[in-house]
Parts: C-alpha cells; structure tokens; sequence
C-alpha cells in the first residue's frame, strides 16, 4: 500500500476528532439536530485550519444512512465521501473552474435530484478566485437553490468575495487553532505510530505550523523522515535551521553587552551550517516580547517562547527592550527589499548595539515650541555664508530649479569615493558629535513640507552611521534613497539643512547599505588603515559660519 501523509492518514472522520474550531463544530452539529440547515455557507480562515475537512464532515452527517447528523463512515454514503467518489458530493476547485461557463455548467446541474443520498452537496474550494462575471452568474442559484442542494465556499481571503455572495451564505470564520491544540494532536499521532519524541520537538513544530494543523502535520511527518523513531529537538533545529533558545539567549546577551565581534561571529557560523535568518530574526523578537512582559508583569503564565529559568537570563530593562523591540520590527519590514539577507540581518544587529535609535522620536513641549524657519531666515539674512558655486549643466539650469531628479543626474555629478575612503572615516569617527547628530535627527520631519522636502525626506530614510572630519555618513538599503542625494548639485541643499539643524554645514556622504558593511568587517578585522584628511570631493566648500553656537543653543531648547 501506498505511503499515505500524516495530514491525509489523521483526517477527521468525525466532529468530534476535529482539532480546534469548537465554536464552528457546535454551530453544525445544532443545525443539524434542530433541522436549520440553510442552503449556503461560507467556511474562511487561514490556511490549513480544517475548512476543507469541516465542509466533507457536514456532507457526510448530511448524508449518512444511519440517520441525519450521523458520521457512521461504514455505510456506502460515508465511505464514497471518505474516498471523494461521492455522486452528490462534488468539489470544485475555483482557482482552474473560475469561468463564467464553468459556473453556467454547475448551474444546469444543480437541478437533478440527489443519486444515492439525501442532499446534493457542492464544495467550491478557494472561491475567492472566481471572477465577478462568475460570482454574478452564480447569484440566483445561490440565493434560491433546490431544497435538496447545498453549497460550502471554502475561502482564506474572504474580503475578495462580492457583498452580493457574502449577503446569501452563513459566514464560519476558521481561527488559528491553539499551540496546545496542535501539540495534543501531534503527541496522539507519534505515540499511534509507536514513536518516540521529545516535548520540545513538538513545541519547536507547532511554533513553526502558525496555528496550521495542516502545516503541523506535514512539519511533523518531514521530520520524522529525518529522525527516526525518535524525534529530538536537536533534530528539528537542524531540519528547519533553527537555533535553540539556550544559543538565541547567549545572541541576546552578547548584543547586550555590545560584545560586535563575537556576535558576528556567531552568527556567520550559524549562517554558515544553514541557519534560517528570518526565522532567527523572528525568534529574536518573540524572546525580546517575553522578557519585556515578565519584567512588567512577573507572570511566568504569559510566556509564550521561552519558560521562566531561560528569560531570567536576559538582563536588559524595559528601555533596552522597547527599542531593541521596535528596531527588529522596522528592520524586519526591509527583507523583502534586501539584495542580501545576512547582510540586512547584520546591520539590524549592528543597530541594536548603538546607543540611539536611527530615528529617533523628538517631542518638543508647548511652552518650547520655536518658529525654526523664522529663525534660521534671520540667522542668514544677519551673516552671509560663503559657498562655491556648483558646476551644473545647461540643460538642467531652470527658473526655480531645487534638486534635479533621480534620472537627470549626470554620471560626472556622482560623489566618487574609496573603500580607503570609508575605512578612514571610520578610525577618525566621532562617537560623541555622531550622538548629537543623532538626537537631531528626528527634526528633518519638520523640512518634509518645506521646499527643501525632497533631499529631507532622503536623508530622513537614511540611517546615521557615523561623523567624521565634517562628514556624515548615512546608508540605506534602497538604491533609488542613497542616489537621490548622493550627487555634488545637492550638497548645497543638504548643507543648509544640516546647518539649520545640527548647527553645523556637515558634508552628506550617502553609500548603500552593503558597501558600508563590507568596509566595517574589512575593518573590524583589521585591515590597516592609512590615516589621512578625507579627500572626497563633494563639489562644494564647506561653509564658515560663526553661527554654530546659536543653532546649537536653538536646538538644546
């Protein structure tokens, strides 16, 4: 006989064997027994939560001949459903029968009478790939269908289905089915199959199945292909690149203690034997959560990823977790974009370890509140700053020009720069005057509608690394944000906003996030580094200005 998968083998044959969804299989089995049986239901929800199963367990107590509401599945009706050689019971599958004719078909077939059973029973599976032509064909049978026919639409993106259908069909939302839920029922099934396992095997594969019964069956049948007959947690860590909590807590505390090196290195090694970034950089998170609510709550009941003696080794406060919490979110947004995976996964790391947020939050309180721009007008209007003027083509030269788009930048325009470069900015790095920039740096919000917006928006989606010899140097892991600004005609605009809000005219030097990396661990790993004036050029002069002082009073409230 044919190897059958865990997920089809442990089907539910029953109401009763179903895993979760208790408020759905009550609602069923009380139509049923009180004959308020409506001609149209709509089962939706995530996907793998028992939809498909639920609508063949209906058909079956509808049909069974031991009696109505009955799951007998030794009459002829329940073991046809049982193999899906039911004649009353047919399942379409909306995503290949989508068509206007494909719906015209089951309409002219929904009249016939039932061949061997009570009702006539139409599954329609991922109805929500029907086309609207479709949806509306099908609209009047829908509504008023034979007494003897009834339709389940089985969905897991339910807003895509018209109102129209939705008004006509009693609507069961399918909910995540709870880890206990999943790990009661993988326990049941590896002691059926006279397996032996660890309980935290089981635990890592539900964390892993998302509330899927299906995904967890089909997690815990891969596994034990792996492993034997005895499932380990060290087995399921290697399969599915994981790393056990005991190594995420040491990553948490070496990031803790700003220990860089050996972060890197872990991870690297980590990455090396087939690690799952995401999944790490999620697991982060959800330890970082626990330890935040145990150090609000003290309630070791709330603990969902780690249990009490493990979060007890996480020594940040409720500060330190809160940013570190955020930081990983936002960074986590970015993997979709990322040309490199480990490398964006680095850099968030890198981030937890510095001490400022890269966009930092500024509240300015009422009785603070300054008209900055006023200000800064009369500042310049009392001192004229000297600049050198910036070579620009003719055919960018126009009546009003502020920054030249993305596209109409010349390649000799270009800020050019070394490697060399970069690894000499970073052993001349100004840890102190980077945190004052730093803290300032939520004010360029304040230029977004001003007619500087363009190069402060850019700026503003770039991420501070450090201040050098009058130079900061900000990254960004989208291409089209560094090449906004990375070009000498805006140095002049960037220079006045920097002026205006760190109350110094800083050079803007934007790389992409991965150039920047690559000259960290190439430092870090200590290459030697000639140390010399930066010779970049940025196409202007710096501007003198005896202003510094009262911008940075203005600032400092």
């Amino acid at each position: 006989m044919a190897y059958q998968a865990f997920y089809n083998k442990y089907r539910p044959q029953t109401f009763d064997e179903v895993v979760g969804q208790k408020a759905v299989v009550a609602t069923l089995k009380n139509a049923i027994k009180e004959n308020k049986i409506a001609h149209a239901y709509l089962f939706c929800g995530p996907r793998g939560t028992g939809k498909t199963t639920m609508a063949r367990l209906f058909a079956k107590a509808l049909n069974c001949k031991s009696g109505i509401g009955n799951q007998c599945n030794t009459c002829d009706s329940c073991q046809a459903i049982i193999k899906g050689e039911h004649p009353d019971v047919i399942e379409i599958d909306a995503a290949s029968n989508s068509t206007v004719d494909s719906v015209r078909q089951l309409i002219d077939s929904v009249s016939y009478q039932p061949i061997m059973s009570r009702y006539k029973i139409y599954i329609i599976d991922e109805v929500h790939n029907m086309s609207n032509s479709a949806f509306n064909a099908l609209l009047k049978t829908l509504e008023e269908p034979p007494s003897f026919v009834v339709f389940i639409l089985a969905t897991t993106e339910p807003q895509k289905i018209l109102p129209t259908i939705l008004s006509r069909v009693q609507r069961f939302d399918f909910s995540k089915v709870m880890k206990k839920d999943l790990i009661f029922n993988m326990d049941r099934i590896l002691k059926n199959e006279h397996i032996t396992f660890e309980e935290g095997a089981l635990d890592l594969i539900a964390s892993l199945s998302d509330g899927g019964v299906r995904d967890s069956l089909s997690l815990l049948d891969q596994a034990v292909s792996y492993s034997g007959d005895n499932l380990t947690v060290h087995d399921v860590d290697t399969l599915f690149g994981l790393m056990s909590i005991e190594d995420e807590i040491h990553l948490i505390n070496l990031i803790s203690g700003k220990k860089t090196d050996e972060v890197i290195k872990l991870i690297k090694d980590k990455y090396d034997k087939g690690i799952d970034i995401i999944r790490l950089h999620n697991d982060l998170i959800a330890l970082y959560k626990d330890a935040l609510i145990y150090s609000i709550t003290k309630d070791s009941g709330l603990l969902e990823k780690a249990n009490l003696e493990q979060i007890k080794l996480i020594k940040d406060d409720v500060s330190s977790l809160n940013r570190y919490i955020k930081e990983l979110i936002v960074s986590k947004r970015d993997y979709r974009t990322a040309d490199n995976v480990f490398a964006h996964f680095e850099l968030a790391l890198l981030g937890l370890m510095t001490e400022e947020t890269s966009h930092p939050t500024v509240i300015l309180q009422k009785e603070k509140t300054v008209d900055v721009n006023s200000i800064v007008k009369k500042a310049q209007e009392s001192e004229q700053l000297k600049t050198k003027p910036v070579t620009i083509t003719k055919t960018n030269v126009k009546k009003g020009f502020e920054a030249k788009k993305v596209e109409e930048i010349k390649t000799e325009d270009k800020i050019v720069y070394s490697a060399d470069e970069i690894l000499n900015l970073m052993e001349q790095a100004d840890k102190e005057e980077r945190l004052k920039v730093a803290g300032k740096w939520g004010l360029l919000q304040n230029l977004f509608t001003s007619k500087r917006a363009y190069e402060a928006r850019a700026l503003a989606s770039c991420k501070l690394r450090l201040v050098a010899k009058d130079i900061l140097l900000v990254t960004s892991n989208l291409t089209s944000e560094v090449n906004k600004i990375n070009n000498k005609s805006s140095q002049n605009i960037l220079m006045d906003i920097s002026q205006e809000l760190f109350g110094k005219a800083y050079h803007i030097l934007p790389i992409p996030d991965k150039e920047f990396m690559d000259c960290y661990m190439s430092y870090k790993t200590g290459k030697k580094v000639d140390i010399r004036e930066p010779n970049i050029d940025f196409g202007t002069e710096k501007k003198e200005s005896n202003s510094t002082q009262f911008f940075d009073e203005l600032m400092n409230g």
